[in-house]
């Protein structure tokens, strides 16, 4: 259970680092594709993307 836990957290700041890069359009080429994918994947990952990005905003 503990790699499990483990292994979720590392997808989340994979997730997070990515998508923040994504959000300010510093992903390379590969990494919009991926992003791309990722949205295409699920309604969660969109709402995802669309709560960082309004987090980030009101920070800004």
């Amino acid at each position: 259970m503990l790699y499990y836990i483990v292994y979720n957290a590392t997808i989340m700041i994979w997730e997070s680092n990515i998508l923040l890069k994504f959000l300010f359009g510093k992903c390379t080429e590969k990494e919009t594709t991926e992003v791309q994918l990722w949205l295409s994947e699920s309604d969660h990952n969109k709402s995802t993307l669309s709560h960082l990005r309004a987090t980030v905003s009101s920070q800004l």
